[in-house]
Order: structure tokens, then sequence, then C-alpha cells
């Protein structure tokens, strides 16, 4: 989850979660340009209507979308090693002073093998929380408004509702997984720092152990703890798991419903075409053809229709100026009347 406080405490590494996001947006950007580009240039193919000047155009927009990737990729990778770095130096050097205020006395607040893990390994888990977490929970709830307005345009809404909706769930699920860890990551912490604080004393006081002929009983006593360990560990790991599975769930229920949701839009619209081109009547009335279709789609049906309906009659209603240009003559209503 989004912890204020551990942001307060680093406030340098907000710019490179600032530029982190926006470098990660820029590559949704030139993702978007580039998909379409590809997009356009199958439908071109398909149509056999594509010349030379139109495939040097299209391979130098999709050459120079895929090396901008290439670069918002490399700087966001070095933004959020920077944005870490900032944070690890500054946390460090935080225990680092409170630890020297406190003098020989820490030891009365955590053990030496506590500090040491905290220090060490606590500090680096900070790499995955700064650099990848909060730029990725930021950008989540930023780059469907993207996708909602460019679905939404192409004449998708109902598809790109669906991914308004989906793609928040995504850091949702994951907030909602670490409250229900909570207690799974604070018991393995402790048993963690206990295990080393175990296994330093046990070290620094062997030559008693030794001496006193305690060292089996002290030995058996960290099989116990390391065993418990391991069954902690399991229990995180699979909590891990479940959370992977939780997220793909939405991710990828998400992307089918989408999917799903336009597939059944091009089907509604193209069969109805198809059955009433099928029938061969001399007399067509179309009422919407393609009130459910994208832009992309809708210039592909009305190309066909254009081509099948040499030698009929072909009445077509519809609210879009962009499906009644094929038309001959046009005839609009406004207000109740005729022009």
């Amino acid at each position: 989850m989004f912890d204020k406080r551990l942001m307060a405490l680093c406030p340098e590494s907000r710019k490179y979660i600032a530029g982190n996001v926006i470098l990660q947006f820029l590559d949704l950007c030139f993702n978007t340009v580039m998909i379409t580009m590809i997009a356009l240039a199958v439908q071109n193919l398909y149509d056999k209507s594509w010349g030379v000047k139109g495939i040097a155009v299209s391979a130098a927009i999709i050459a120079v979308t895929v090396i901008l990737r290439f670069f918002t990729t490399k700087y966001a990778v070095r933004i959020s090693y920077l944005a870490s770095l900032t944070v690890k130096q500054v946390m460090r050097k935080k225990i680092y002073s409170k630890l020297l205020r406190l003098g020989t006395s820490y030891r009365e607040h955590a053990s030496t093998a506590e500090l040491v893990q905290e220090s060490v390994e606590g500090v680096d888990q900070l790499e995955s929380y700064f650099g990848q977490y909060v730029p990725q929970f930021f950008y989540a709830f930023l780059a469907p408004n993207l996708l909602f307005f460019l679905f939404g345009f192409s004449g998708s809404w109902r598809v790109a509702a669906v991914l308004l909706i989906c793609v928040p769930l995504i850091p949702g699920a994951i907030i909602m997984v670490q409250k229900i860890a909570k207690k799974i990551l604070a018991k393995y912490w402790g048993q963690y720092t206990q295990l080393g604080s175990t296994f330093l004393e046990n070290l620094q006081g062997m030559t008693t152990l030794k001496t006193y002929q305690a060292d089996e009983f002290k030995n058996l006593e960290m099989n116990r703890e390391a065993e418990l360990f391991r069954k902690v560990t399991m229990a995180v790991l699979t909590m891990q798991l479940n959370s992977i599975v939780i997220i793909d769930l939405v991710v990828y229920g998400g992307a089918a419903l989408g999917i799903l949701l336009a597939v059944k839009s091009f089907l509604r619209g193209g069969i109805g075409l198809a059955r009433a081109f099928l029938h061969n009547a001399p007399f067509l009335l179309l009422d919407e053809p393609t009130s459910n279709l994208d832009s992309l789609n809708e210039a592909a049906i009305l190309k066909s229709l254009k081509e099948a309906s040499s030698g009929k009659t072909v009445v077509l209603v519809s609210h879009r100026k962009s499906t009644v240009h094929i038309a001959d003559s046009v005839i609009s209503m406004e207000r109740g009347r005729l022009s």
C-alpha cells in the first residue's frame, strides 16, 4: 500500500517517481501509435490499397516509435534506479545517525543482528517499493484514461468503459492482498530477525557453549527456529502466488471481456449485413448498420457495402456522417424537416 510517512522521509525521490510515471505514459503513447500503424497496415494489405509511399511512411513511423520506446524504457529504468538509490542512501544515513545518538545503549532498543538486517536487507527492500511499486501505482490510474478516450473516440465506448473499470482494479487488488498479508509479512520479518539474532549470539558465545557442552542444545534450538522460519517463508510464498493469481484474473479477465464485447459488436453488425446481401433482395433498408462498430471496422464494412450494392436500391439510415458519405444522395432531417 502507499505509505505517506515513508514518502515524507525521502522527499528527494518524488521527482524521480514523477519522471518514471511520465516516461511510462509516453511509452504507452508511442506503443499506441505503433499498434495503430500496424493495424492500418494490415487493413491496407487486406484491401490491397497500399502503395509504395504508404508502405514507406508507415514503416518510418513504426521505426521511430520503436526507437522512442527504447529510450523511454531505458531512461525509466535509470530513473527507477536513481529513486531507489536516493532512498537507500537517506535511510542508511538516518539509521546511522540514530545509532550515534543512542551510543552503546542501542541494545536496549534492538539487537545487533536486527539492526544489521534492517540497515542492509531491510533498506534494500525499499528499492522495489520506490523504484517499481510506487510508479506503477500512479501509472495504473493514469493509463486507463488515455485508453478510455482512444477506444471511445474510435467507436467502442463499451470496450473503453470495461478498460476504465478493470485497469484500476490492478492496484486495488494489490492493496487488498497486502492488507490480508500484513500479518503474515510481520510474522515473517519477526521470525527472520529472531533467527539472525539467535545465530549471531550463538556464534559470539561459541567458546562458552563448548566449555559448558551446551552447543548441541543450541544446535537443536536453532534447528527448531529454522524450521519455523521455513514454514513462515512458505506461507509468504503461497500468499504471493495467490496475489499473482488474483491480479492475473483481473488483468486477463478485463482484457477478455473487452475483446468479447468488441467481437460481439463486430459480429452483430457484420452478420446482419451478410444476411441482407445473401438474401439478394433488390431493395435494402439498413438502419444504423455500423452503430456497434469502431471506425476501422466501419470503413471495411462500408467499402464492402458500396461494392455489393451495385444494381440494388439501398436506403441507409444513420446519425453518423462517416456512414452516409458513401451514398449517391443524402437527405437530412432536422427538426422534422427534410433537406
